[in-house]
């Protein structure tokens, strides 16, 4: 299967030579990231998604930064984890990246994802355009970078699902938009989430249902165990005078 949609990107980090000591491979060992590091993946992963962005027969890509090579250089890894998986070595010296500030770090990650992006798939234009769209987006609007999750719309109404990762360092945001067509309006409504990933279990289909937009969550275990993380999981949100499609 050669047309997966991306769905990850993550970032690990290359063992030196001389390092003592226990070593996981993910980053934060000897390149000392920031807390927003790992949301930065997500984001610009999330957004690709959205705009239905093939990266291939893998769908998650995962980014080594690399003392061993040259600065800037990118490679293929030899490390092989699964087909669905890619990962690609990046040169940067330790002190470098160390050296800098918290927001310079999240720069400089950035900055990376969308080179590792590029050099991937540096041969099709149609897939560089979509990674400079996302970039552009990721320079305007940063850590409060909104990304599609569902919409459900009749002739009456629009139910707009997005969602946002960590804009404020603590919880990810649900932004529910109910759009009445016949006066024109639009209401907002956001809820705090602890996970984005959260959503594709507490929602599965959006009703409207005696004035109220309800969340049906999915029926399994694991749906179960997401929505036991929340003293009150979101189930369903009253908006005012919104027009039910009788």
């Amino acid at each position: 299967m050669d047309n997966r949609v991306i769905k990850d990107i993550r970032y690990f980090e290359t063992k030196p030579e001389d390092y003592h000591g226990k070593f996981d491979g993910i980053i934060g060992n000897i390149y000392q990231n920031s807390p927003d590091t790992k949301y930065i993946g997500q984001r610009i992963a999330r957004k690709l998604n959205e705009f239905g962005f093939i990266s291939g027969e893998f769908n998650h890509v995962y980014i080594n930064l690399s003392p061993k090579i040259k600065d800037n250089e990118i490679n293929v890894s030899n490390v092989f984890l699964d087909k669905r998986i890619k990962s690609f070595d990046y040169g940067i010296t330790i002190s470098e990246f160390n050296n800098l500030t918290e927001h310079e770090k999240d720069t400089k990650i950035k900055e990376i994802t969308f080179k590792v992006l590029n050099w991937i798939y540096k041969s099709d234009n149609l897939k560089t355009q979509l990674i400079s769209d996302v970039q552009n987006l990721m320079d305007k609007y940063n850590r409060s970078l909104t990304i599609k999750y569902k919409t459900k719309e009749t002739n009456l109404y629009r139910i707009d699902l997005n969602f946002q990762i960590r804009p404020n360092n603590d919880t990810s945001k649900l932004i529910t938009e109910f759009t009445n067509k016949k006066e024109n309006n639009t209401q907002q409504e956001i809820l705090d989430i602890l996970d984005y990933e959260d959503l594709y279990s507490l929602i599965d289909k959006v009703t409207l249902k005696d004035g109220l937009v309800v969340f049906q969550p999915k029926k399994n275990y694991h749906a179960e165990l997401v929505a036991g993380k929340y003293k009150k999981p979101p189930l369903k949100i009253d908006f005012k005078n919104i027009a039910e499609n009788k």
